[in-house]
This record gives structure tokens, C-alpha cells and sequence, in this order.
């Protein structure tokens, strides 16, 4: 267990670094539906608009939680009033997960159940920028689609899908896995779907709500948190079809979600929790060599209760690069934040 632990001065040394600039003031998305909300999910539309949801109701697990959902106009950038797109009266909702295709649809994917560890994988579908959806339906059993974090669109079109599941039984430890949907258009058939499952490693990681970034030649890097203090990794070299066991990385996390982003030449940001707790959301840049930290920059921080759970995504736009991140504040706001890299990317 000490070995899967950074050593406490490193981490001082990383906290002292300036805090990501903003590229324009924030926004918060919720508007105080719930009044609890959390894990949101964020997405780029054809066209340069944003799209973000979540959770939110009573709390988190309680009978009236649904998806909430909001849209930045790419000429304003201002963002919609939220509207309740999943609802399932006496059941919650949870974890959505939106996902654009290149045909211009929107899919919106999301669990449902009394307790985590029954989750149910949803989805839907909108063909007009999240105005109107299609009927909700389940996935095919055993698959419960991507569980918090964006899936990958590969070059055959297919979808990978960081997915995990929650056993509450003693001796029943949490597991992370791979989805497949091979045909998107297909969602609700279980033969356009299947699995990968990596060694969960030795000694074995609690790890759940893997990450995914694609490096290129077949390459794919997946992130998780555990319960064991510390990021987990595994690394794909035939396209996401077979992984290895899991092993610890430098990165401590506080058992939290986090969201991997590709950056250029060859290196990934992951948004996360650096730390122990999540008072401090962060951006730690990792090197082309997948291990090495080149530096790290707090996003958001409190001092009490949680800045968590981030959605992220690069945005390119005339030359000039800014990371999008929306993320939970105090489990009472959706926040968005778009911070400059002009100076951390060169």
C-alpha cells in the first residue's frame, strides 16, 4: 500500500503552482432545481454549441432526482434555462453522459435505480440540439454504457466506453471495464455491444469510472479513480480490444471522478483532485512518456465542502487553445469554467 502512495513533499511542491487563467468569467448552469445537483457531463455540438447535464433533485440517490440540461448559444454564449430531459417518478437518475455524433445527433445516456449497485444503463436521442428527444429506452442487459466520462469515437466509428459496476456484497469489490458499441445507431441491440475487462491488478484496485484518451497507432490510455488514494492506469496497444492489469500512477485522488483530455504532442491533462480531499480541482499535464509530471495548476478551490466530478474538453478555435471544464460546487452548482493555455502549451 505505501508504494501506491506519493510521497508528501512532491505533493506540497505541486500545490504551490499558480492557479489555469481564466479565458472569460464563469457561468453556473444550475439554477437551483433540487436543490442538490452534481456529475455533469458537457459536450461540443456541430456548429460551436455547448451542451452540459446532470443529476439533481432532494440528494443524490433520492426517489425525485432527474437529468437536468442546459445549451450555450455559439453567438451569445449564453447558456439556456435548464430543462428536465430523463425522468423516472420513484426512481433515481444518474451519471448522465452526453455523447455528439458526427450525423449531428446527440445522444444522452444516464443509469437508473434505487442503489448503485442495481444501476440500469438509458439512453436517448435528440436530432435537434437537445429541443425534443426520443423515448427513453434500456440497453441491453449487462451493459450499462459509459459510465461518468465521455467515450471515445474510434476511426471505424464504433464507441468505447469507460464503464464500471459497484458491488455493495462483502468480498465484492468495485471493477472497472470496457464497453464496445460497434454500431452506434444500434444502441438498444445487444449484439452491436461487447466487453473488455483488464486485470484489476496485485495487490487488486477498487477502481471505478475509468477515463479514455486516444495517443494514435492503436495506442489508448485509460484513468480511474480507487478507493485505494491513488490514480490507477492501464494501457490499450490494439485499439481498446485488450488491456493489461492496472497499475498505480503518481497522481493522488481522494476516490473522486475525473476526465482525461488528449493535449498536444503526445501529452494528456487529466482534471481531477490532487490530493486528499476535494477542496482543490486541478489540471496535472503528464508528459509524452504517460508517467512524468510536467506540471500541475488549480482550476477552482474551497474551503469547505467539494469543487469534484469535472467534465472537460480542448477547445481550438483561430489558433488559440482553452480548456472547458464543468464541474460540482458545494453539490449546490453545475459551474463552467474556460481557462486559457496560451501560456502552459507552447
Amino acid at each position: 500500500m505505501v508504494a501506491r502512495l506519493i510521497p508528501a513533499l512532491f505533493a506540497l511542491a505541486l500545490a504551490a503552482a499558480e492557479p489555469l487563467p481564466l479565458a472569460r468569467p464563469e457561468a453556473v448552469l444550475s439554477d437551483g432545481f433540487g436543490p442538490e445537483c452534481h456529475a455533469s457531463t458537457l459536450a461540443a455540438l456541430p456548429g460551436g454549441a455547448l451542451v452540459a447535464a446532470w443529476f439533481a433533485g432532494t440528494r443524490e440517490g433520492a426517489d425525485d432526482v432527474v437529468i437536468r440540461y442546459a445549451r450555450r448559444d455559439p453567438a451569445t454564449m449564453a447558456w439556456s434555462k435548464p430543462v428536465t430531459i430523463a425522468a423516472h417518478p420513484g426512481t433515481p437518475c444518474w451519471n448522465p453522459v452526453l455523447v455528439p455524433a458526427a450525423d449531428g445527433s446527440l445522444t444522452l445516456f444516464y443509469k437508473v435505480a434505487k442503489r448503485i449497485p442495481d444501476w440500469e444503463g438509458w439512453a436517448r436521442r435528440s436530432r435537434d440540439g437537445g429541443a425534443t428527444w426520443s423515448e427513453a429506452r434500456r440497453l441491453p442487459a449487462g451493459f450499462l454504457g459509459p459510465i461518468r466520462a465521455r467515450p471515445l469515437t474510434l476511426a471505424d466509428g464504433s464507441w468505447l466506453c469507460g464503464s464500471s459496476t459497484e458491488s455493495a456484497a462483502a468480498g465484492h469489490p468495485w471493477r472497472m471495464h470496457f464497453e464496445r458499441c460497434a454500431q452506434p445507431t444500434d444502441l438498444f441491440e445487444v449484439s452491436a455491444w461487447s466487453k473488455s475487462t483488464p486485470g484489476p491488478g496485485e495487490p487488486p484496485f477498487n477502481a471505478i469510472q475509468p477515463t479514455l484518451v486516444d495517443l494514435g497507432a492503436g495506442q489508448i490510455v485509460a484513468y480511474a479513480r480507487t478507493r485505494e488514494g491513488v490514480v490507477a492506469t492501464t494501457r490499450s496497444a490494439d485499439g481498446g480490444r485488450s488491456w493489461p492489469a492496472l497499475t498505480a500512477t503518481t497522481w493522488p485522488n481522494p476516490n473522486a471522478g475525473l476526465e482525461a483530455v488528449a493535449l498536444p504532442a503526445g501529452r494528456v491533462g487529466l482534471v481531477l483532485n490532487h490530493g486528499k480531499n476535494r477542496l482543490t480541482l486541478d489540471l496535472v499535464v503528464v508528459a509524452a512518456d504517460g508517467r512524468t509530471t510536467e506540471t500541475i495548476r488549480p482550476l477552482d478551490a474551497v474551503a469547505k465542502g467539494e469543487v469534484s466530478y469535472p467534465s472537460a474538453r480542448l477547445e481550438t478555435s483561430g489558433g488559440q487553445r482553452t480548456l472547458q471544464v464543468c464541474y460540482t460546487r458545494g453539490r449546490r452548482e453545475i459551474v463552467f469554467r474556460e481557462f486559457d493555455l496560451a501560456g502552459l502549451l507552447r
